[in-house]
């Protein structure tokens, strides 16, 4: 029932995505900055920022638009991927848009006003040949890097989203605020892989749950790992950092 619901919300995120890119898009933040405005991407990568805190990855593994598209992607290639090397690229890309942002920011004189719509004036971010063109491209290249490097191949690489759910997981947990993770019943767990086969950001589940929980910016709490375990030594719950 947990998958289904999950599909559900992946698949309706995926066909909203023609509305809602430009709301997700780096480059608007960075038109808007070189205007001095907070766009409404910004709002929505602060909005993921503070969600962070408290539900760690779970946009990544419930609502994102491209999610869909990597977990149909598996059927032709569920080759695991070096998730270390992958966040280096990642965070390389990150770190280069956020020098570009600040840039613009400080040669327009410093934030001068908030605009929701910028760009996205209709409301819909595919309103023009052009940005459908822009769109098809984002969906081809994300479908085009997951195929090539296998599990989640874009959304390990190139993902500037990810950043800020990781930096308010970090945050939240330097907080001690509770956060919602996929805890284990340990003396369960017969050490059979099948955790770790399912994980679709190929983490080794079946190490990292032997602490009692999966402790790891890198899960998205997507809860494949909980259902493929026939002894039911996984699920969600909401901790305090000890």
């Amino acid at each position: 029932m947990k998958r289904k619901v999950r599909n559900t919300m992946m698949i309706i995120s995926l066909l909203l995505f023609p509305i809602t890119m430009n709301y997700l898009s780096p480059y608007v933040s960075i038109d808007g900055a070189i205007q001095g405005l907070v766009t409404g991407s910004l709002l929505v990568f602060f909005a993921l920022f503070l969600s962070g805190m408290v539900l760690g990855r779970s946009w990544c593994g419930w609502l994102c638009p491209m999610g869909s598209l990597s977990d149909i992607c598996l059927k032709s290639n569920a080759r695991n991927v070096n998730f270390g090397k992958m966040r280096i690229f990642r965070y390389s890309v990150f770190g280069l848009w956020a020098v570009i942002l600040l840039a613009m920011f400080a040669l327009s004189g410093g934030i001068r006003g908030i605009s929701p719509l910028h760009l996205t004036e209709s409301g819909i971010s595919v309103d023009a040949p052009m940005k459908y063109i822009v769109y098809c491209l984002v969906v081809f290249l994300f479908l085009l890097l997951t195929l090539l490097l296998g599990k989640r191949g874009a959304c390990q690489s190139i993902c500037w989203i990810a950043p800020f759910l990781t930096a308010g997981y970090h945050v939240g947990r330097f907080l001690r605020l509770p956060q919602l993770r996929i805890v284990s019943q340990k003396e369960n767990c017969v050490s059979c892989g099948a955790c770790e086969k399912a994980c679709p950001m190929s983490l080794p589940v079946g190490t990292l749950h032997k602490s009692g929980a999966i402790r790891t910016s890198d899960c998205i709490l997507c809860g494949e790992c909980v259902d493929a375990c026939k002894r039911k030594t996984l699920g969600y719950k909401i901790v305090r950092k000890s």
